[in-house]
């Protein structure tokens, strides 16, 4: 076994992949180093070995610290295991930091990209820890960095930036890698930056639903204002494009630039990090009208709460014998007031059947509701839905409207926790959304369907919990109406694990009966493991969920203590203390008017050592949880084997349950023992 460990200059683990090869440079074997270790079984003979890094933090080498083979280190195996002194692995040139946001959080994740300064080639690149520090190792002499990354709490785009918060690679400041690290300290990515500006016609009014873009598929549509703003826009110049999906106008760039021009371009728009740009403004104009070439198919699209069903994309699709081969033949939009039209269904070919459908979309605006796509008959999918043939024909639809739950989720112990989540199951169990959290742990969902809902709470390190403060069994159903809100469905999460119902002791304290332990009720109990330990004042006597009472025990009084580990973490809850172990008590009774005698026996005690104080009670019925409703009617006294207990009234004539509440004496158990009597009068 050849064995050695690889280390950096500060004694830290590298980790990597270890490859042996023969003096002359033939393959012999390889293994991953994890955890910085490796023991790699190689028969007797000379070998060399070379080391290929897992981070681009570190530079390839042979052993030991040689540049290349031929004058790498000669390991000699002959006849025993060897182990090599530790292999010091030397870090590339590198630069280092922290990516943060503007407000100072950690951008785990970030992407750390380093390119040459003098080529302008991208030569090495990685990925921020959770903390956002960043190590990356280069051989390139003098590097510009670029950073990029998403918020961690919002998902959303930060603006990318170059060092030192430069917007292009020509303007980035320089840095030269050193071997200690060239640190450029904190990285500040702010949020992305911002288009905003007006779409109208020519005469002014506001055009809705226009499409505007810039580069790299950064879109947002107009509002009924005709107003847009694109977010998370990248830093540097881009072209805008204004389009009309639904065909009502000509589309265009800014600035008055035809879409088909070949002789000018585009005025481009700069946005520098974090900056919101606006004006950026649009007047289209009408598109001349078509006459449609006869009119197959029309109607209207509008929603159930009233509104006009603008710009919704109308399709058309085949129904072959599997409707897994269905697939769209022509597709139209719904104009500005809702109206839609196809022309040429008779001419599509090999085809006289069709399947329509208006397609649903998420809200479109800030505080807009997701609509669900409908099918031909006012169905939910393809299957159920109604038939059509290529004849002229009216067919309208009415889109189902979602709802809304908002809310926020926090800590028991402040602020808001690490990757909080709300989550939405309906009637049915089956998960049917997510709520979009925020940096201040607030959320809301406006795309879940009229229904009744339980909505569930998690983050790291933290209890899941069901509203409202509840455990899944027990939450409550939230009712969501279409085009409403569901507000106030929060939660403030518990890091620690708790007992909601305290564990039970079950079963009597007697001599030779087995003891259980009931867990009780938790607030995490799916994915924990629960131990079990048995205490005699503060001495675990043994473990496990039952216990076998033995003679040993005569006089002690037990508790069972219930350990829950969640994983992230535990706790523990303590059962009450039973009555003194003691022998098993036996009773025989006799009623006579308003007196019980009894006769106790306890083997092996001999009756003059059995004294017990007694309570009697009658069985009234049972509780909803099964227990036994119990009325006090009496109590006594036994000494020396027998007493006799007062009933506060005689019982009445025919059949009764009592049941004897025994506390014992001395060596005599404790316990309920139940006795049927007869009362002939």
């Amino acid at each position: 076994m050849l064995s050695g460990s690889l280390v950096d200059v500060a004694g830290n683990y590298v980790e990597g992949q270890v490859t042996v090869l023969g003096p002359d440079g033939q393959f012999v074997t390889t293994q991953a180093v994890t955890g910085g270790s490796f023991d790699i079984p190689v028969e007797d003979g000379t070998y060399k070995l070379e080391f290929d890094p897992a981070s681009s933090e570190f530079a390839s080498e042979y052993y030991r610290d040689k540049a290349d083979l031929a004058t790498a280190d000669v390991v000699t195996v002959a006849g025993a295991a060897q182990t090599l002194p530790a292999w010091t692995i030397d870090r590339r040139p590198n630069v280092l930091g922290v990516v943060r946001t503007a407000d100072g959080r950690p951008v785990p994740g970030a992407y750390v990209a380093v390119y040459d300064a003098a080529t302008g080639t991208q030569v090495a690149s990685d990925y921020a820890n959770r903390d956002g520090s960043f190590r990356v190792g280069t051989q390139a002499a003098s590097v510009k960095v670029r950073f990029s990354g998403y918020d961690p709490r919002t998902d959303d785009l930060l603006a990318a930036e170059w060092f030192n918060d430069k917007a292009t690679l020509e303007t980035a400041d320089a840095v030269t890698p050193t071997a200690a690290g060239a640190d450029l300290g904190v990285v500040s990515l702010g949020a992305g930056g911002s288009i905003s500006g007006t779409v109208t016609t020519e005469a002014g009014a506001p055009i809705y639903r226009a499409y505007v873009c810039a580069d790299l598929g950064y879109c947002d549509w107009t509002n009924a204002s005709g107003q847009y703003l694109i977010e998370g826009v990248q830093t540097g110049t881009s072209e805008v494009s204004f389009t009309d999906p639904i065909g009502e106008y000509v589309g265009e760039y800014w600035d008055n630039v035809p879409l088909s021009s070949t002789t000018v371009d585009p005025t481009p728009v700069t946005v520098a990090p974090g900056q919101a740009v606006s004006g950026i403004n649009a007047a289209l104009a009408v598109k001349p009208a078509t006459t449609p070439n006869g009119t197959d198919l029309s109607g209207t699209v509008r929603d159930e709460i009233g509104g006009a069903g603008v710009g919704y994309r109308v399709q058309v699709l085949t129904t072959p014998a599997d409707p897994r081969d269905a697939s769209v033949v022509a597709e139209t939009y719904s104009n500005r007031v809702g109206a839609y039209h196809f022309d040429g269904l008779d001419r599509v070919g090999g085809e006289t059947e069709f399947k329509v459908r208006v397609v649903g979309e998420a809200g479109r605006e800030d505080g807009e509701f997701a609509r669900r796509t409908i099918w031909a008959g006012d169905k939910l999918d393809y299957a159920t839905s109604t038939t059509i043939t290529a004849a002229p024909r009216t067919l309208d639809f009415l889109q189902p409207v979602a709802g809304g739950i908002s809310g926020a989720v926090t800590s028991e112990a402040g602020g808001v926790p690490e990757s909080p989540y709300a989550s939405f199951r309906d009637v049915d169990g089956d998960l049917a959304g997510y709520g979009e959290l925020e940096a201040d742990g607030t959320y809301e969902s406006r795309d879940v369907w009229a229904g009744d809902y339980t909505v569930s709470f998690g983050a790291y390190n933290h209890v899941t919990e069901w509203w409202k403060d509840a455990t899944f069994d027990e939450a409550t159903k939230v009712t969501v109406r279409p085009g409403q809100m569901a507000t106030g469905i929060s939660a403030a999460l518990s890091k620690d694990v708790k007992a909601l119902e305290r564990p039970q002791v079950e079963g009597d304290a007697w001599v030779g009966k087995t003891l259980r332990v009931d867990k009780g009720r938790w607030n995490t109990e799916g994915g924990s493991k629960f131990t079990y330990e048995w205490l005699a004042g503060s001495t675990v006597v043994a473990t496990g969920d039952s216990l076998k009472v033995t003679k040993a025990m005569l006089g002690k009084k037990l508790t069972a203590r219930v350990t829950n580990d969640a994983g992230f973490a535990q706790g523990q809850a303590v059962t009450a203390t039973t009555p003194k172990i003691g022998y098993k008590p036996k009773l025989k009774v006799k009623v006579t008017a308003k007196r019980i005698a009894m006769t106790l026996k306890a083997k092996p005690l001999k009756a003059k050592k059995v004294k017990a104080s007694v309570v009697v009670y009658e069985v009234k019925g049972e509780k909803a949880d099964g227990e036994l409703k119990l009325k006090k009617i009496g109590k006594g006294v036994v000494k020396k084997g027998t007493g006799v207990a007062t009933l506060k009234k005689a019982l009445g004539k025919g059949k009764h349950q009592l049941v004897f509440r025994i506390k014992g004496k001395g060596k005599v158990g404790s316990g309920d023992l139940v006795e049927k009597v007869k009362i002939k009068r």
